[in-house]
């Protein structure tokens, strides 16, 4: 197992195919709501989900409406229906969250509920927004979280943990998008357009170097002190 205390390192920018490939922060923030922009870690807890009938739910803990809902679908009245294959990728990735959420209900002793802020994108939805052709929520295989109580820095780093110690299947990509100005959250990509596992970990944040923010390919993680138990 790699050490888990590695700081965040061997800095790679990434080939421009590689930056094809991840949308920009700005589009992933269409579909943030006002409760979402909030920093995850003073979020209140959201009410419970009022989705009354069976084939609401993806699974025990996601509806279909968090993967699907989008702010662009309703403003332009188009549709954001998943193909039968994309239904399959979303059911996958929501069987992943419920892992997720199984693990950190175990390491903090209680639920930490988890919040979609975007989830898939049909190929008319996808162009609307500008999104790369080639991005995993196209195709139901991505979507970004943030867990409510739990930093981002914290989230990202919880789920390299699980990933290392192997009480989680490696990822496409885990993306910590923490930018000096928006939203922040974790992307999770189960695997790419191809249907390849990279095993890709990437930061978005301020890089000083270059006056912006940008994407960039880390080793490892580090380690993040807190006080929650």
């Amino acid at each position: 197992m790699e050490n888990l205390e590695t700081l965040e390192n061997q800095e790679i920018e990434l080939t421009k195919t590689e930056l094809q490939e991840c949308d920009s922060h700005e589009l992933a923030c269409d579909n943030l709501t006002k409760a979402a922009m909030i920093a995850p870690e003073i979020q209140s807890i959201p009410a419970p989900i009022a989705a009354k009938n069976p084939e609401d739910w993806v699974t025990e803990n996601f509806t279909w409406r968090e993967f699907l809902h989008s702010q662009t679908a309703e403003r332009l009245g188009l549709k954001n229906e998943p193909t039968a294959s994309e239904k399959q990728n979303i059911q996958a990735l929501a069987g992943w969250f419920e892992k997720l959420r199984a693990l950190l209900a175990e390491k903090y002793g209680r639920i930490i509920p988890i919040r979609i802020t975007s989830g898939f994108r049909s190929h008319a939805v996808n162009r609307a927004v500008g999104g790369a052709p080639t991005s995993a929520h196209r195709f139901g295989n991505a979507a970004d979280i943030q867990a409510v109580g739990l930093s981002v820095k914290q989230l990202a780093y919880d789920i390299f943990e699980f990933i290392q110690s192997g009480k989680l299947p490696k990822l496409d990509q885990l993306i910590r998008e923490m930018p000096r100005h928006g939203g922040q959250w974790v992307h999770i990509g189960l695997k790419n357009h191809n249907g390849a596992v990279r095993n890709q970990i990437l930061l978005y944040e301020w890089k000083a170097s270059a006056a912006k923010n940008a994407y960039i390919s880390v080793a490892a993680l580090k380690k993040v002190e807190t006080n929650l138990a």
